[in-house]
This record gives C-alpha cells, sequence and structure tokens, in this order.
C-alpha cells in the first residue's frame, strides 16, 4: 500500500513539473516574442494561439489524473479504515465515539488534505522552476525575489504554526462532542427525566463546543493572517522588483515587466500553496488520530463463509485479565453439539467476558478452545464464527433478514409474523418493544441455520407468558434439531431445562448441575 502511494504521489509531481514548465514556457513565449514584438506577426500569434489550445489540453489531462489519483487514495483510506474496525478483535465502548469521530470527520479532513497537497506540490514546484527562469534573466533580481521570497516563508510559518496549534486543539475537543452526542441520543430519556443531569450534562457539552469554537476561530485567524501578509507582501515585492529595475538599473525593462508579469503570476499558486498547508496539517492530525485508535492494520482477508463442522466444544485451562485484573482462571468447559448449557454469576464476576471470549472477540490470556480434536486457531476463526448465531445484551437489530431457512416457521414459532415483510425480506422495526426486537435478532440468527445458540439474558426482556413459552418449548425445539445452546440466564425457575449449569464466581468456572 505504502509502495502504490509513492508511486502515485510521484505521478502527481511529474505532472506538476509538466505544468509548471508549460506555464514558465508560455510566460517565455511572451516575453521573448510578444513584449520584443515590433511589427504584426501573424505567425507568432497563430504560434501563441496554438501553445494555449496544446496548453488546455495538458492541464485538462492533468487536472483529470491527478483528480482521478486524489479520489482513489481517499477511497482506499476510507475501505482501509472500515477494513480495520472489521478486522479488529473488539471494539470496546470507550473507544466508540473516537472511533466515530475519525470514520466522519477525520475521514473528510484526509479527504481535503489530499486534495490540497496537489495543489501545494504543483506550486512549489512552479515556484522553483521560476526560481530557475528568474536566474536566468537576471541574477541580480532573481536573488532579490528569493529573499523576499524566504522572508515571506519565515513569517507566514509562524502564522501555520499557530494555526496547527489550534486546530490540533480543536481536533482534541470532536472525540468530546461525539462522546457527549452519544450520551445525548443513547442518553434522552434519562436526561430529559433528570434536570440536575441534563444541566450537568448541557454544562459540558457547551463548554466542549465553546472551546472547540475558540480553537476554530484563532485557527482561521491566525490562516488569514497568513494569506493576507503573504499577498500584501507579493503586491509590495512587485514595487521593489520594478523600483530595482528603474532606479538601481538591476535589469532592463522588458526583463522587469517579464519578472513583474512572473511575480503577478505567482501570487496566486503562492497563495494557493500557503493555503493549503492548515488542510494538509489538519490532515496529517487526522491520520495521527486513526494511527492512536489502535485498530488492526493487517490486511483482511477474504472472509470465509464455510461453517466449521463440530461435536464438541472444549475450554481448557482459559485465562484471561484486563490489564493487571483477573476476571477468569483456568476456565475449564464441555459443550456439545445439541446440548443446552446455562451460565449464572454476580454482575461484574465474568460471565459476558467468557461470553466474548467463545465468540473470538477476546484472546485468552493462556489455555486453549478446542473444536473436536483440534486446537482452535486464528485462521479458523471465520469457519468458527460461521457456526455460531449470538444475541448479545447490548444487540444491534439489523432491517434486512439475510438467511431464508425456514422464515415462516420460525416467525410463527416466535410469535412475530406480523412484524416480518415477506416479500422484501425485512423486519418492520418501528413500535417493537425490546423483548420483539430481541426475538426478531432471535430469528435471524435461527435463518442463517447455523448450530451453536449464545445467548446473553435473552428471555430478561420477555413478559411471563412467553419466557415460559420460550423455555419450555423453544429450548427443546432448537435442541430436537441439534443445536447447542450456550445461556447466560438467572431465570432459576426454568434451570431444568438445561443440561448442564455453571457459575462464575471469584474467576473461577464451578459446575453446579
Amino acid at each position: 500500500m505504502k509502495n502504490t502511494y509513492i508511486l502515485k504521489f510521484f505521478i502527481i509531481f511529474v505532472l506538476s513539473i509538466v505544468l509548471s514548465a508549460f506555464n514558465i514556457a508560455i510566460l517565455a513565449f511572451i516575453n521573448d516574442f510578444i513584449v520584443n514584438l515590433n511589427d504584426s506577426n501573424l505567425y507568432k500569434f497563430r504560434l501563441f494561439a496554438l501553445f494555449l489550445v496544446v496548453f488546455f489540453m495538458v492541464t485538462y489531462f492533468a487536472k483529470f489524473t491527478i483528480a482521478k489519483i486524489n479520489n482513489t487514495l481517499i477511497y482506499d483510506l476510507r475501505i482501509k479504515l472500515i477494513n480495520m474496525i472489521l478486522n479488529t478483535r473488539m471494539i470496546f465502548d470507550n473507544q466508540k465515539s473516537k472511533i466515530l469521530a475519525s470514520i466522519s470527520k477525520d475521514i473528510s479532513n484526509i479527504s481535503n488534505g489530499f486534495m490540497r497537497l496537489s495543489d501545494a506540490t504543483q506550486g512549489i514546484v512552479l515556484l522553483l522552476m521560476s526560481f530557475i527562469y528568474f536566474l536566468y534573466l537576471s541574477v541580480k533580481l532573481a536573488i532579490f525575489i528569493i529573499f523576499w521570497f524566504v522572508i515571506i516563508g519565515f513569517i507566514v510559518y509562524f502564522f501555520i504554526n499557530k494555526t496547527r496549534k489550534n486546530y490540533f486543539e480543536s481536533r482534541k475537543f470532536d472525540d468530546f462532542l461525539y462522546q457527549d452526542y452519544e450520551e445525548l441520543l443513547t442518553g434522552f430519556k434519562e436526561l430529559k427525566m433528570d434536570k440536575k443531569r441534563l444541566k450537568f450534562f448541557k454544562d459540558s457539552i457547551f463548554l466542549n463546543a465553546n472551546l472547540q469554537k475558540n480553537a476554530n476561530i484563532n485557527a482561521e485567524i491566525y490562516s488569514a493572517l497568513s494569506s493576507n501578509f503573504l499577498n500584501v507582501m507579493m503586491l509590495g515585492g512587485i514595487g521593489f522588483l520594478v523600483y530595482l529595475s528603474i532606479i538601481m538599473e538591476f535589469a532592463k525593462i522588458n526583463e522587469a515587466i517579464t519578472m513583474a508579469l512572473f511575480m503577478m503570476f505567482l501570487r496566486a499558486p503562492f497563495m494557493m500553496m500557503i493555503s493549503s498547508i492548515p488542510s494538509i496539517l489538519v490532515a496529517n492530525i487526522s491520520l495521527k488520530k486513526i494511527k492512536d485508535l489502535n485498530l488492526n492494520s493487517n490486511t483482511l482477508s477474504k472472509q470465509n463463509l464455510k461453517k466449521m463442522q463440530w461435536k464438541r466444544i472444549l475450554l481448557k485451562d482459559i485465562s484471561f485479565s484486563y490489564g493487571e485484573n483477573l476476571v477468569l482462571s483456568n476456565i475449564n468447559l464441555e459443550i456439545k453439539k445439541g446440548e443446552c448449557v446455562f451460565l449464572v454469576g454476580k454482575n461484574g464476576s465474568g460471565k459476558s467476558t467468557l461470553f466474548l471470549l467463545m465468540c473470538g472477540f477476546l484472546k485468552q490470556s493462556s489455555g486453549e478452545i478446542w473444536v473436536d480434536d483440534k486446537i482452535l486457531e486464528e485462521g479458523d476463526l471465520d469457519s468458527f464464527q460461521n457456526t455460531i448465531s449470538v444475541i448479545f445484551s447490548d444487540f444491534y437489530l439489523f432491517r434486512d433478514i439475510l438467511g431464508d431457512c425456514e422464515l415462516e416457521f420460525w416467525s410463527d414459532i416466535l410469535k412475530i409474523k406480523n412484524k416480518i415483510d415477506f416479500q422484501n425480506k425485512t423486519i418492520k422495526t418501528s413500535n417493537l418493544s425490546t423483548g420483539q426486537k430481541k426475538r426478531a435478532a432471535l430469528l435471524q440468527n435461527l435463518v442463517a441455520n447455523r448450530d451453536f445458540l449464545m445467548l446473553d439474558e435473552f428471555a430478561a426482556d420477555q413478559d411471563p407468558k412467553f419466557r415460559e413459552y420460550f423455555y419450555t418449548f423453544i429450548i427443546p425445539l432448537l435442541k430436537d434439531r441439534g443445536i447447542g445452546i450456550f445461556a447466560i440466564s438467572h431465570d432459576d425457575k426454568f434451570f431444568n431445562m438445561a443440561d448442564k449449569i455453571y457459575k462464575i464466581e471469584d474467576a473461577k468456572l464451578i459446575k453446579i448441575r
């Protein structure tokens, strides 16, 4: 990927040289033939017109190519970020607001930065080639112009550095604001009911928004100062150039006219180059922000849709820690196909952690997961996950139904037939209770025709009648169909429906039945 970026930037650099050469060639043609023209020479004017037509065609080709390269790079980066997210084992809640900020804000910043990078490259190349031409016309004036540009560069750098620092401060507040937005939407009802918390929330989000506003204002002020200073200095440079040519006789008048014309011409690309710097700096900040997410940057291999065949899943001496905090210690667990296993334990005991380990989202600190007589390796994870249907406690309900195995049958069994659009294979997600949403999520999993079902407190949001129906009818039905079930449950009234019951206590897994 890195070599591809270098190659594409090299193409932009070469095209920038070609465009700059044409610009200088046209101005040189004006200096050599138009300015010194003594009579009406139609041949030279026709040649000049042809030159302009060729220049237009070359410019169009170059701009088209650069635009295509820029947008391809942006597309590749966006796809790479999505793949990095999908290739990461687990996204924790404290990462989500930062990732959301990167997807929505940083990609946009980087897109703009890539676009402006080509502008800056063209400006730099044009300036360097113009300085060479200045040296050809008049060494003394060329030295003055280079000196003048160096002064401009030093002072503008000061303003740009201030711009960068303020944009960096602004970007830090994006993470805080996206976290605030997430709290606003997910905690909307709680905020409306708790006025004290609402006031605290508003004070926090308004403070972050105000601090970001101030940082953006300062950044834009320094950016405007750099552009205005550059504009004034370029006009001043033209005045000094004419003065040195006429009064100090540093160059002939026609050379002074050409160089003044060049200075006027260079105002636009030089200002374009300078004005590009803040966007490039912001893009660089955004790239660092994406890097700081610590997502998996390995190339995402082609997704394996093949299901792993299994008869037994065995967890052998599994331990897991969050940093120094030991959550699971030497866990041993066996689940056979068609068997129902319940897991109980206090809040924070490690039930959900074990759940995530079995899904492949977390990697054990020690121990092994066996599928039949084979250790589950990293390369087998996709096919293993293809055998698992999961409903998490914080599940997300997708609208589209991708499986088609006995859709009508399972929708009838789960008593949500009226919530399904069979023609379009979608779930009517409006006006669904939490319990109905869970049933719809279970439907999504069952029609995928997988043979290992994992449930995290599935029945907790069901009404008493359906809860009993779920344990006494649906679970036996699933077992009869050879589906293994591993469920976190505290419905002790229905523990008799399980083949085995385990409890997590003090990081240990204890078999209680």
